[in-house]
């Protein structure tokens, strides 16, 4: 700045510092005791560790139930001793690059890996979830109808380029789609997620959880 000039005005709008944004959240044991969105969301064979590593913070800032790593997704380390059959120094890599993206998310998302989707979603069917696919489809519906999401629900999405796998699609209750305007085919994975997720916070009044 120089000196010889008035100082800029303040904006309209000043942004919240980091420091400020910390101060405001709870401690991590006070979080893990406040009530989450009625939402799971299942990956199936997402090949990208930095989507997994979005999602993991989109997940986060839904504060939903929970992750569930289908597939050939990649995952985190498994935090108890031995149940984690992969190489270490694949582990490592892999909680390395889904870190970057994820930024501090992991240890504030429940999350699990399970090998098949379709049983994954399956299970979560006969708990009661609505299965919503996100998926382009003949029969889909667009992802801002009012009135398609009847949580508990839980949202698949699946290969960057295959999609969610006939095997899991055929157990969904609705199909999903988000409009493309342009030459792209469609939205990146986690966009798509981010997007589903804050419409149906949107269609729920964001199931009355606190802003944090």
């Amino acid at each position: 700045m120089r000196p010889d000039l008035p100082p800029p005005p303040s904006p309209q709008w000043p942004a919240f510092t980091t420091a400020e944004l910390v101060a405001r959240k709870p401690d991590a044991e006070s979080f893990t005791r406040l009530p989450r969105a009625p939402i799971s969301v299942v990956l199936d064979d997402v090949r990208s560790l930095a989507n997994v590593g979005l999602i993991f913070r989109i997940c986060d800032a839904l504060r939903v139930e929970r992750l569930f790593l289908c597939g050939i997704t990649g995952h985190p380390a498994d935090p108890a001793p031995g149940r984690d059959p992969r190489p270490r120094h694949v582990q490592d890599r892999a909680e390395r690059e889904i870190a970057k993206t994820a930024v501090m998310a992991i240890p504030f998302v429940p999350w699990e890996y399970q090998p098949s989707a379709a049983d994954a979603v399956q299970r979560l069917r006969r708990e009661g979830y609505q299965i919503v696919a996100v998926e382009q489809a003949h029969e889909s519906t667009p992802y801002s109808r009012d009135g398609i999401y009847r949580p508990p629900l839980a949202l698949i999405l699946g290969h960057e380029r295959a999609g969610v796998a006939p095997s899991a699609l055929d157990t969904a209750d609705v199909c999903v789609e988000l409009p493309v305007f342009g030459m792209a085919n469609s939205l990146n994975v986690a966009m798509a997620c981010a997007l589903v997720g804050y419409e149906i916070f949107r269609q729920h009044g964001a199931f009355g959880l606190e802003i944090l």
